[in-house]
């Protein structure tokens, strides 16, 4: 029966010290699930009819794991970076933004840099081309992204990799990389067969404060 209320009490006295301002502070709350870890510990070896030496081999393997949870949570930051640098590495084309007005991209096994890109809200891959004047889609992407080619008119000469080709001129709303958020970005569509993939031209890549390269990454500021 005194364990029994002990392991009431214990939750209650607990709970009666926690400061609901700590739901803002990440370090308070982890210290909060720290103490609910090893109150929970507690009830459990004094909810059970086990042996000292059992209570004291279970205690020694939960304060292991807080040990390796607190190390963890201390290298947070550090290993935030090196998750972020392996998932560029295998997906090359998805945006890192490290959250201070970068972004940036690896370098895809090809040689280039391409980028995934959400024009008016739908997903589109990009090869990054500064070559290119402007931003450039294919027929088909166009179509695909809501803009209907047989609207449009094609009026501009453009040099292609497949040839001189006649495009049209058009206004994108709004395209999104990573933090990046640009919007009436100038843009062109490519007649039908001239053009494979949509290029990151100059018209979007001008707009930024700045982009270099850095051995295989490549680095937009917005």
């Amino acid at each position: 029966m005194k364990r029994l209320l002990l392991i009431l009490t214990l939750p209650v006295v607990g709970c009666g010290e926690v400061d609901t301002s700590i739901l803002g502070d990440t370090d308070k709350l982890m210290q909060v699930v720290y103490l609910l870890a090893f109150l929970a510990l507690i009830m459990f070896g004094l909810g059970r009819s086990i042996s000292i030496g059992k209570t004291l081999k279970y205690l020694a393997i939960w304060i292991a794991l807080l040990i390796g949870l607190i190390y963890a949570y201390s290298f947070r930051d550090d290993l935030n970076t090196a998750y972020m640098r392996v998932k560029g590495e295998l997906l090359p084309t998805v945006p890192q933004d490290d959250g201070d007005g970068r972004v940036t991209l690896r370098r895809n096994i090809d040689g280039h840099f391409a980028a995934r890109v959400l024009v008016n809200g739908k997903p589109a891959t990009f090869l990054v081309d500064t070559g290119a004047s402007s931003v450039v889609l294919p027929w088909r992407v166009a179509d695909d992204l809501g803009y209907d080619p047989n609207a449009l008119s094609f009026i501009v000469t453009v040099g292609t990799a497949n040839g001189n080709a006649v495009a049209a001129p058009i206004r994108i709303g709004r395209m999104e990389m990573g933090g990046i958020v640009l919007e009436n970005v100038e843009a062109m569509v490519v007649e039908e067969g001239k053009l494979s993939q949509p290029l990151l031209g100059m018209s979007f890549l001008n707009r930024l404060h700045g982009f270099d390269v850095t051995g295989n990454t490549l680095t937009l500021r917005r």
